[in-house]
């Protein structure tokens, strides 16, 4: 893929993007999983705390996006020398893969939806405390990786039909991520992590990882025209 002078291996980076999105999509391990949790007052994350026989699996896919969102960067780098926006996205990417990275390196010691004593036990312990360190991170990445996929596109003209559909699924995902982040901060300022926005987060997982997937084709599409 070219542009402006500017050459990226855009299979092999599309092909990473895919995978990315394939792997963080822990939605599809909780299903092959037969909905081990309460999909209403659960988060995501909880697949991969220690005491889940899911928690293997949910941080080996955690890890492996993560890499792969940061090979992804690394391999973007040429490109960001085009415009600002762009080096945004490149950021922006390397941030939410570092993130993703770190949290499956911070696994919560139990899951919290399912006992007060675990919830308990999170909220006053290094490892709850560091886990969600590293979610607000990814979940920051989440939000700037949205937004300047928006600004991208604007700028390269949309790229027709793919282009604003996916501009459509980065806005989602900048607005839900935006969402959840302020709801699980009530929560935490409440002590109400009883009723975590277990829906919300995973509609919210749907988009980025439907997003990952479809964001190389939508750049390479504005970018041909």
């Amino acid at each position: 893929m070219r542009s402006a002078g500017v050459a990226v291996p855009y299979r092999l980076l599309r092909n990473v993007m895919i995978a990315a999105g394939l792997l963080y999509c822990s939605l599809l391990l909780e299903a092959a999983a037969g909905f081990p949790l309460n999909v209403h007052n659960s988060f995501l994350s909880e697949l991969g705390a220690r005491d889940q026989p899911t928690s293997l699996y949910a941080r080996a896919m955690d890890l492996a996006s993560g890499v792969l969102l940061l090979t992804a960067a690394i391999l973007s780098r040429p490109a960001a020398r085009l415009h600002r926006e762009v080096r945004g996205l490149v950021i922006s990417t390397a941030v939410f893969g570092a993130g993703t990275l770190f949290d499956s390196l911070s696994p919560m010691d139990c899951a919290p939806s399912v006992s007060s004593a675990c919830r308990a036990a999170e909220a006053d312990g290094p490892a709850g405390v560091l886990h969600e360190v590293t979610s607000t991170l990814a979940g920051l990445g989440s939000v700037a990786l949205g937004i300047f996929a928006v600004l991208v596109l604007r700028r390269f003209g949309w790229g027709g039909w793919l282009g604003r559909a996916v501009a459509v699924l980065a806005a989602g995902v900048a607005v839900t991520q935006t969402w959840l982040g302020i709801e699980t901060g009530l929560e935490v300022m409440l002590s109400d992590d009883a009723n975590a926005p277990g829906v919300l987060q995973r509609v919210s997982i749907l988009l980025v990882c439907l997003m990952l997937g479809t964001l190389l084709p939508a750049l390479r599409q504005a970018l041909s025209q």
